[in-house]
C-alpha cells in the first residue's frame, strides 16, 4: 500500500476526476458542485494497492458558518474555531475492505493533519467509521443528530 498526499491544485485532472469518482460510489455527497468542493480542500489522499487508487479522504476547509451548524446540531461544547479542518469525502472500495486500507488511510489522514486540529461526521450505524475515529484517537462529542441529506442521525467526531 501507498499513501500519496497532495494539495488539490498538484493533482492532475485525471486524479481530480477519479478522486471524485471513488466520492461517488459512496454515495454519500451530491454530485453537483463536487468537484468544485474537492479543489477547495486543503489536501487529497489517495490510497494506491496494486497500482490502482482504492481508498480516498480529504482535509477539507469548512466556513465558520458551516462549522457553526454541525457543532450546534450535535450539542458539542467548545469552540468551533479550535477546528481548522473537516475531514471528509472518506470512501475504500468495496473489494479493498478488510484488508487494513482503513486503518492505512486514518494513519495517512493523521500524517497529513500534521497536528492540527479537526472534526468529522459520519452515520451513526457506521459502526467501521467509529472504531476508525477512536483507534485514531478522535473522540464523539455531543449527540447524534438527523441529518438533512436522508432520514439518518449523524455523529460528531473531533480530534486536537
Amino acid at each position: 500500500m501507498r499513501k500519496i498526499i497532495k494539495a488539490p491544485q498538484d493533482c492532475s485532472k485525471k486524479e481530480l476526476l477519479l478522486f471524485k469518482q471513488l466520492v461517488l460510489e459512496g454515495g454519500e455527497v451530491q454530485s453537483q458542485g463536487l468537484l468544485r468542493r474537492i479543489k477547495s480542500a486543503h489536501r487529497l489522499i489517495f490510497i494506491e494497492l496494486n497500482g490502482e487508487y482504492v481508498s480516498v479522504g480529504a482535509l477539507k476547509c469548512p466556513n465558520e458558518n458551516y462549522k457553526n451548524k454541525v457543532f450546534q446540531k450535535s450539542g458539542g461544547p467548545g469552540n468551533v474555531g479550535d477546528y481548522q479542518y473537516e475531514l471528509g469525502y472518506l470512501y475504500t472500495s468495496p473489494n479493498s475492505r478488510g484488508n487494513g486500507v482503513g486503518s492505512f488511510l486514518m494513519q495517512s489522514v493523521c500524517s497529513a493533519l500534521n497536528g492540527s486540529s479537526c472534526f468529522a461526521t459520519t452515520r451513526e450505524d457506521n459502526g467501521v467509521m467509529h472504531h476508525l475515529f477512536e483507534k485514531y484517537s478522535f473522540s464523539r462529542l455531543g449527540s447524534a443528530y438527523k441529518s438533512n441529506q436522508g432520514d439518518y442521525y449523524l455523529g460528531l467526531f473531533v480530534t486536537k
